[in-house]
């Protein structure tokens, strides 16, 4: 009997130990995994937090909420960022708390597309009230925390950075003037009048509203002092010596202009986006050049040798289409206009810019923003930008890229085997 007693309290203590134990493990863990989510020194500011009210509940916070529960396997920490941040979301007085966690999913990585995607599929469960709430809260902790994402490139290409330039209202697309020291920039500006900006070539300002009064300026092209802009039904002609709007185009048959190319000797063309077709200028008359069904949304178009290059968005006119619907580059022969698809680019993403290489071309992937290299044998994805790498443009060795979302543009100089055949294929 003597014996049993012993055995119990031997085994109580123990078991007393390997809870105390425990319980300190879990809190160091704890203390480890706020600060890695929510930044160095965020676990004593959490204690410092409740020092004069609970201490027990930073406690319990750290000990049991991160050191027990968030450590769990199973999810990776974004994922579990993203759900306590769609939970929080549905609840009326937790403000506070949702734009700490939308601060911490930040701080993880997580971009603010992901959280908005988020909100956008929580309207159907919750009611739209709730997600516009979650939208606005997203917008105060961007503007709180001076967030800007970065364009990550792969090391092995090498591109390197000259200099960004914010200050803008949804570049969209970009071009070098050839015979002097210009970058033109249209401006989408959403539900305000667009313009266009006008800059140097090492990203000094000269004039954010250069040409103002547009509707929403997309695609740019210069040929000889005369920049056309393609501008939701109008296509406008300014006069870059003169700095003046001379003419606005239309045509009852154009939905959306976007892209604009023109060749050697002078002919315009332009894609519609919304109706699948692509215009050119006739004595000052916007006129069906082509179209076909299986191009149904041209984006951005580029003309090479006697070639009109199409970089189709994809079948859908969608910010959420699934890699099924992703769009293709194409080539136009501008004499008898056969077409044929570039086989490295099948479904290659929702595509927007399109600019040439000395041997394939630059595509940019419109919502996903990343860059390719494609030609008739290789694709490779060169780097992925913030959302909404637009309208690239490339001047002797020098990429300027529009990043329509950041309201800015990049500059960066080519590394000479972007545009060689030593390029490994990728597809």
């Amino acid at each position: 009997m003597k014996k049993h007693i012993i055995l119990v309290l031997a085994l109580s203590f123990s078991f007393a130990s390997i809870a105390q134990n425990t319980k300190e493990d879990n809190y160091k863990t704890g203390v480890k995994i706020v600060n890695e989510v929510n930044g160095d020194g965020a676990s004593k500011g959490l204690e410092a937090a409740f020092k004069s009210v609970s201490p027990d509940m930073a406690d319990y916070i750290i000990r049991y909420g991160f050191g027990e529960i968030y450590s769990r396997p199973g999810l990776d920490f974004k994922t579990k960022e993203l759900l306590i941040i769609a939970s929080l979301t549905t609840q009326a007085n937790a403000k506070s708390q949702l734009k700490s966690h939308m601060k911490a999913a930040l701080n993880l990585g997580v971009t603010p597309d992901e959280i908005s995607e988020t909100m956008i599929l929580l309207s159907l469960y919750t009611g739209f009230p709730a997600a516009n709430s979650g939208m606005f809260t997203l917008k105060e902790v961007l503007d709180e925390t001076n967030y800007t994402a970065s364009s990550k490139i792969n090391s092995t290409d090498q591109l390197v950075k000259n200099w960004e330039l914010e200050g803008f209202a949804m570049p969209e697309s970009i071009v070098a003037s050839p015979t002097e020291n210009w970058l033109y920039v249209s401006n989408v500006n959403q539900n305000e009048k667009g313009y266009i900006s006008r800059i140097t070539k090492a990203g000094k300002v000269d004039d954010y509203k250069w040409i103002t009064g547009l509707n929403n300026p997309a695609g740019l092209a210069l040929y000889q002092d005369k920049l056309y802009v393609g501008d939701g039904t109008e296509l406008h002609i300014i006069d870059v010596k003169k700095g003046k709007l001379i003419a606005s185009i239309s045509s009852k048959e154009v939905m959306a202009l976007n892209d604009v190319a023109i060749s050697k000797d002078g002919q315009v063309f332009v894609s519609d986006v919304a109706s699948g077709k692509i215009f050119t200028l006739e004595n000052n008359k916007l006129v069906v050049w082509f179209q076909t069904p299986e191009i149904k949304h041209p984006n951005g178009i580029f003309i090479q040798d006697d070639n009109l290059v199409i970089a189709n968005f994809g079948a859908e006119l969608s910010l959420s289409l699934t890699p099924d619907k992703y769009g293709s580059v194409y080539k136009v022969d501008l004499i008898d206009k056969s077409f044929a698809m570039i086989k490295s680019s099948y479904q290659l993403g929702a595509l927007d810019g399109l600019t040439a290489v000395k041997d394939g071309y630059l595509v940019t992937g419109g919502t996903v923003s990343d860059l390719f290299f494609i030609n008739d044998e290789t694709r490779k994805k060169i780097g992925t930008f913030p959302k909404g790498l637009a309208d690239i443009n490339i001047e002797n060795n020098t990429l300027y890229a529009p990043i329509l979302f950041s309201n800015k543009i990049e500059s960066f100089s080519l590394p000479r085997d972007l545009t060689t055949s030593k390029i490994v294929d990728e597809k």
